[in-house]
């Protein structure tokens, strides 16, 4: 019987649609959360109540999720529920759980143990090696580019031989050709890449049904966070853990399905009820993260979208403050204002609870500048990770051959590093003898040595590095990762090769070697691990696993962010920069209904993530390509209510204003709304003239910087130009009219003197 007092423990702090979904029976169903509406709270509230008070055993209930980060919140919420009965739960990312799968099972398809998990670096190493063999030609493909198709490949679920089946042009038949060589170069050496973790385990499930089935059985519930974030791999994987039992609670708002390029399907939480007989639909429509303002705004522009299931966002928040909007002379203008606004917050809010949020990585230089010159203290998140950092991949990589001699990639990097007097020739006849007797890179070497096919000089060098591999590769059984890395440092004489290799960096680059041991003292701890065990394998496989957003708050100050990276997170402030057409949204995106759409989705996101401050900001002109461009604000802009915003100004200006600082002043009343006569005034408004430095005459009479008359536009002038003679194009800032593009073969343009 159901203990009634922990029942209404339980279910004390919900509101009543968190409830209806936390009690929901057996069978599917679909909880559609608004942004800040207590979703992670359902889904822990929920696995309690399946323990506590359905009985139902934790080892039998599986919760996955999309970032090491969400995962380990949940973990943490339902120990502090449930206590220890928590541990037996199959808590994790969709990545994670496949690939505790594949270390149990894995060997059913191939797979031997401690294969190892490619990271970015390690394919494009292995897609660099095919493309040269191949001799393929640049117009063929980047080794990035090709691995960007074959993973839209592997999350369309096509193999190699079907995507050659429908290669009818060079682009694509070079595609069907690296995709294969890449495939069979993972097999060889015992690897896989983060997507095969979802199509090997499929795989796996496809070709032993029985196994499949035992998983599926095992799962008695199944409980699904982000679902509009799935991709067409992990859809089939929670129908086949969901086939025997059929209850799944899949957790996802519509409105935020915004990873369509990485291959997610908005279709799959659109067409649910679909798939899924009798399923329950509960919508948790109030918000507990943000101000009034903030939420009436959002939910008005994302109200501009047709594909979603529709729900009424509300709060019992106050109103808050209106949300300011800047429309700066040009980008280094808005970085200067963001940080202005910043120094006037400090006082209130500190550094640490506020983030910039930008839609492409690249606009995040102008912000560094003015940071870094106004000593504003931030991190950047997406940017080098620490597990891609190269001291930490080269020891890294020592780990991997030592659990995984079929490793090639692995090999290849630290057969020589630090140097060890083993150079390329050496290399490709080892590589020789690999090819023709069909073995590892790390046993042809062996073979290489003892049967003479190396110069006596090169065979002692590399016998000293196979020796060393061997001396690692036992201690890897035995010893415990920390001392592991330990005893590597000191055998390679480490430091001194940071230092003569990255004069002036060595002290910085070990301060990250012993930072990676210290994280492996961490893992032995936390997976309470003794003196004498390895644990190597788990290391790398904690390491591999790791994500961007795991970063997130790692280091003081501002935090500074592309969108997408801010997914899932929160901030008192926010700061949503570039709000321009062609950027956000992006340019790639217009003329696609489906594009523009998920754009939209992800202003939506940016907006949602602030609490108590949202400010948005937008240049009337942005350098590209080296030349300021002029540009207009963001359609989205327009759809945020007037009411809801207020227009500010700075008196300080950018590279086209004057020098100085100014705090910016406020003008009450003044909105981008849709159909305001900001917004409108805002695509016509005569901008001050830019600063240009003249340049000489180049021989036809329209210099840069010279001041021109047109018969309709009036007075001007000239900030750029491109092309000669007939083709000739200029760009002219008119008094009147602002930027202009001006072909003077056309027009009857006159220079004054």
């Amino acid at each position: 019987m159901p203990d009634a007092a922990g029942d209404a423990d339980l279910l004390a702090a919900l509101n009543d649609r968190q409830r209806e979904a936390v009690m929901h029976g057996d069978g599917p169903a679909l909880v559609l959360a608004g942004a800040g509406s207590g979703k992670t709270r359902v889904i822990t509230h929920r696995i309690a109540w399946l323990v506590r008070e359905c009985g139902v055993p934790p080892e039998r209930i599986v919760a996955v999720t999309f970032t090491n980060k969400a995962a380990a919140e949940m973990r943490e919420r339902v120990e502090a529920l449930l206590g220890s009965a928590s541990f037996d739960a199959w808590i994790g990312t969709f990545h994670a759980l496949c690939l505790r799968i594949l270390r149990r099972d894995g060997g059913r398809i191939g797979l031997q143990p401690g294969f190892n998990i490619y990271d970015t670096d390690d394919q494009l190493a292995l897609v660099k090696r095919i493309i040269k063999s191949e001799g393929l030609d640049d117009g063929s493909g980047t080794p990035r580019s090709f691995l960007s198709r074959i993973s839209r490949c592997k999350n369309a679920m096509q193999r190699p031989d079907e995507v050659a089946a429908h290669a009818y042009n060079p682009e694509a038949r070079a595609l069907a050709q690296v995709f294969q060589q890449y495939e069979d170069g993972l097999r060889s050496s015992n690897a896989v890449d983060f997507d095969d973790l979802l199509v090997r385990t499929l795989e796996l499930f496809r070709g032993t049904p029985q196994l499949a089935e035992a998983y599926a059985s095992r799962c008695e519930h199944l409980l699904v966070d982000e679902y509009q974030d799935t991709n067409r791999p992990q859809y089939l994987l929670v129908r086949a853990l969901s086939a025997i039992h059929g209850n799944v609670c899949v957790v996802g708002d519509e409105d935020q399905s915004i990873y369509r390029f990485r291959g997610a399907e908005i279709r799959n939480i659109l067409d649910f009820e679909h798939d899924h007989d009798a399923t329950e639909v509960i919508r948790l429509e109030q918000n507990y993260r943000s101000t009034g303002t903030i939420i009436q705004a959002a939910s008005a522009v994302i109200a501009n979208n047709k594909y979603r299931k529709g729900k009424t966002l509300w709060t019992q928040n106050p109103d808050g403050e209106k949300i300011e909007v800047y429309a700066a002379p040009d980008d280094r203008a808005e970085a200067v204002w963001v940080a202005q606004r910043l120094r006037g917050l400090e006082d209130r809010v500190p550094f640490e609870e506020c983030a910039v949020l930008y839609r492409t990585n690249a606009q995040s230089r102008q912000v560094e500048e003015i940071f870094r010159r106004d000593r504003i203290p931030y991190q950047i998140v997406g940017s080098v990770q620490f597990y891609e950092r190269k001291e930490i991949k080269d020891l890294l990589a020592y780990l991997k051959l030592a659990v995984n001699p079929a490793d090639n990639v692995s090999f290849r990097r630290i057969v020589n590093t630090p140097p060890r007097g083993i150079g390329g020739t050496t290399i490709g006849r080892i590589e020789d003898v690999s090819r023709t007797v069909g073995l590892p890179l790390l046993e042809a070497a062996h073979h290489a040595v003892h049967e003479d096919f190396l110069p006596t000089r090169s065979a002692k060098q590399l016998a000293g590095f196979l020796e060393l591999a061997a001396d690692f590769r036992r201690r890897a059984e035995e010893q415990p990762v920390a001392a592991l890395l330990d005893h590597l440092v000191d055998a390679l004489n480490y430091a001194d090769y940071l230092e003569k290799t990255y004069a002036g960096q060595g002290a910085e680059r070990m301060e990250n070697v012993e930072a990676l041991i210290s994280a492996a003292v961490e893992y032995a701890e936390e997976e309470g691990l003794g003196e004498d065990e390895g644990g190597v394998l788990g290391f790398l496989d904690r390491s591999a696993l790791v994500s961007d957003a795991d970063d997130v708050g790692a280091q003081p100050g501002v935090t500074l962010m592309t969108v997408h990276c801010a997914k899932g997170l929160e901030y008192p402030v926010v700061f949503l920069v570039g709000l321009e057409e062609n950027l956000f949204p992006h340019a790639m995106s217009v003329g696609d209904e489906e594009d523009v759409e998920e754009e939209r989705r992800l202003c939506y996101v940016a907006m949602t993530r602030a609490r108590k401050l949202l400010f948005l900001t937008h240049a009337q002109f942005r350098r590209t390509h080296g030349a300021f461009l002029p540009s207009r604000p963001s359609r989205f802009l327009e759809e945020t209510p007037e009411a809801l915003t207020e227009e500010v100004h700075s008196t300080e200006g950018g590279f086209f204003g004057g020098p100085g600082r100014g705090d910016a002043v406020r003008a009450p009343n003044q909105g981008y709304g849709s159909g305001s006569s900001a917004a409108r005034a805002a695509r016509r408004r005569p901008h001050a003239a830019p600063s240009v430095v003249p340049q000489e005459d180049p021989g036809d009479g329209f210099p840069v910087g010279a001041r021109v008359m047109h018969p309709r536009f009036g007075g001007g002038r000239i900030l750029d130009r491109e092309g000669k003679g007939k083709t000739l194009k200029l760009t002219i800032h008119f008094s009147d009219h602002g930027p202009k593009k001006i072909l003077p073969s056309y027009t009857k343009l006159s220079v004054e003197n």
